[in-house]
């Protein structure tokens, strides 16, 4: 992983889905009570399995953002609860790039904390054989 890059930080599929569901619902490409697609057809849309698609509806469920009506679809509950969810996410990314930021961290200062065990050690091993040739102990 390159230690210098914190902007490329891994999200997982079906929370990115989701956050673009948010964003099409607030920018008014879905409507509140619009049928959006079924599973099926998001799976189609996205490009991946219905099992991701189905934990990216559960996720904007829980927010508030969507219902999920067996044998109805897909349907828009809230504008508002999309911007929220929006925030939240956006948050998220925020805690994580501190996250993979402060792991870079403690990585460096253990190499650090290593590198001056190792010349501390060296420095003392060179001080004794200094004293020992001079003051023969």
């Amino acid at each position: 992983m390159d230690n210098n890059n914190t902007d490329h930080l891994h999200i997982a599929r079906y929370i990115t889905i989701a956050m673009d569901i948010a964003e099409r619902v607030k920018q008014g490409d879905y409507k509140e009570g619009q049928k959006i697609y079924g599973r099926s057809t998001l799976a189609g849309l996205y490009n991946v399995s219905p099992e991701t698609i189905r934990r990216a509806l559960s996720l904007l469920q829980g927010a508030g953002v969507v219902k999920v009506v067996p044998g109805a679809g897909v349907l828009v509950d809230s504008v508002s609860a999309a911007r929220d969810y929006l925030v939240e996410s956006g948050q998220y990314k925020v805690i994580k790039a501190m996250h993979v930021r402060l792991a870079q961290l403690v990585e460096e200062r253990n190499r650090l904390n290593a590198a001056i065990e190792h010349l501390t050690s060296e420095l003392t091993e060179f001080a004794l054989a200094v004293l020992s040739t001079r003051h023969r102990i």
